[in-house]
């Protein structure tokens, strides 16, 4: 990466690993490129995939898997928008401050965060609270759910990026032992199962037996789709946590410099002052490096996408086969799909409990970093008091108010509030609206800011607005 001041900014020599010859030792080493996906897939795996997962597939079947297909499109979506950070040095987030009226974009999902957010502490540190109490067999849920959240807290403020990308990894393989496990003893009727997974808009009804089940809450279906599918998704949150991410792993244009973060500052305050990307190469060579830089990012997305989806489609296939009419409730959040495991073999019981304490413990940890990272991003440009502010300094205040509604809230789901009710309405925001608005937004300025020789080609293009349009298609059950 050359500096900044001459006429154009050049592409260092990409990862020897992407350059070498085609051998199955290359393609292997491309698993080391695994890591901010290794964040993602552990703040997905969690909640949804434990809870709403085994609950639909109770009462479904497999006739909601298609869901699990269309969240590719959250993944496409995240590889457009990193793209454009990473070709061009500048956060889609600082563009969308300046191409928007008074960054209306940027306000919005300031607003979709500071509601949200804290609505979605309050339900892990209830569901997290009654794992652990369940688990540990004793004390309160709230205890738990408290103290751990605030150990999350914690960790987060004084651990490096490293330590998070590691314990994520960790966390996900931990997790995705227990569920692909289960499924391999089920051994379920691949023949009845895979085409649930193209059956696009197959929407079932309730079965007249969920009237029977006590504590049972009949969320609306549109609603418990919309939140399914948020739970699947890369939700906005880790959508602009990873251009901060990049940064830190100094991938695309940040390879080879010094401080990527000082970099990304200088090169949009040229793009301020000239109105245009006008540094980047357009001879050959460079174009073919750039291209070679976003291998990394690719892979990344591509292992993060088929983790969740695994682990996703394990739970909702055992849900499917083994609870029966033994609905996960407001009541009993996690304690009954001990049966998924139980039932198949003892010893598969406690690699669930210590499965679910480790997504659990792991999605607060990587949320409030993700979360934090994501409003840095966000409010800089357009408050620069918060870009003055050491982004440890920013997240420590946003983490006090965070805690500081969420446990209050906690309180009150624990006086009767709906947790899954609650997590469905939040999903729906932070997981499928705030990333359709920000994809279409990704999409916008890739097209009319990069020059032409960095823009999507038609095929390219083409399935990114796909991307966008399969997130869309089960928001119109709302409106049916």
């Amino acid at each position: 990466m050359s500096d900044y001041g001459s006429s154009a900014v050049l592409f260092c020599e990409p990862d020897p690993v992407l350059t070498a010859r085609p051998s199955l030792r290359k393609y292997l080493r491309y698993l080391l490129f695994f890591g901010p996906g290794a964040v993602l897939a552990s703040m997905t795996i969690g909640q949804g995939q434990l809870i709403l997962g085994p609950q639909i597939g109770a009462w479904a079947g497999y006739a909601l898997l298609w869901l699990i297909t269309l969240n590719i499109g959250s993944y496409l979506i995240c590889y457009v928008g990193t793209r454009f950070t990473m070709l061009s040095g500048i956060s889609v987030m600082d563009v969308f401050a300046l191409k928007t009226r008074r960054g209306w974009i940027n306000w919005l999902l300031i607003g979709i965060m500071a509601i949200f957010v804290p609505t979605f502490a309050a339900t892990i540190i209830t569901t997290l609270g009654k794992s652990l109490e369940w688990i540990f067999g004793g004390g309160h849920y709230l205890f738990w759910g408290i103290s751990f959240s605030v150990l999350a807290a914690l960790l987060a403020l004084l651990g490096r990026y490293k330590l998070l990308e590691v314990s994520q990894a960790f966390f996900v393989a931990v997790l995705g032992v227990g569920a692909i496990a289960s499924v391999a003893l089920l051994r379920p009727d691949l023949l009845d199962l895979l085409p649930n997974f193209f059956r696009i808009g197959n929407v079932p009804s309730y079965p007249g037996w969920v009237d029977t089940v006590p504590d049972f809450t009949k969320t609306p279906i549109p609603l418990s789709m919309m939140g399914y599918l948020g739970t699947l998704t890369i939700s906005i949150v880790p959508l602009v946590g990873y251009l901060g991410w990049v940064k830190v792993k100094k991938w695309g244009i940040f390879r080879g410099s010094e401080d990527s973060a000082a970099l990304s500052q200088r090169l949009f305050s040229r793009y301020k002052e000239k109105g245009a990307i006008d540094y980047l190469p357009e001879d050959r060579q460079q174009l073919r490096m750039s291209r070679l830089h976003l291998r990394p990012l690719m892979v990344d997305l591509a292992i993060a996408f088929l983790i969740v989806s695994l682990v996703s489609a394990a739970y909702m296939i055992a849900g499917a086969d083994r609870l029966g009419r033994d609905i996960p409730t407001d009541v009993e959040l996690i304690k009954r799909q001990a049966v998924i495991f139980s039932d198949m073999a003892s010893w598969l019981k406690p690699l669930y409990q210590v499965s679910v304490a480790f997504a659990l413990f792991g999605t607060v940890y990587s949320a409030f970093e993700a979360a934090t990272r994501m409003l840095y991003e966000t409010t800089r440009t357009i408050r620069p008091t918060a870009g003055r502010l050491s982004y440890k300094r920013f997240m420590l205040y946003f983490l006090v108010y965070v805690l500081s509604l969420g446990i209050p809230l906690a309180l009150l789901m624990a006086s009767g509030l709906s947790v899954l009710l609650v997590l469905s309405i939040t999903l729906l925001f932070i997981g499928v609206i705030g990333v359709i608005i920000y994809g279409v937004g990704a999409v916008y300025i890739t097209q009319r800011v990069l020059p032409a020789a960095y823009r999507l080609h038609p095929l390219s293009l083409a399935a990114a607005v796909v991307g966008v349009l399969l997130l869309c298609i089960p928001l119109l059950y709302l409106f049916l």
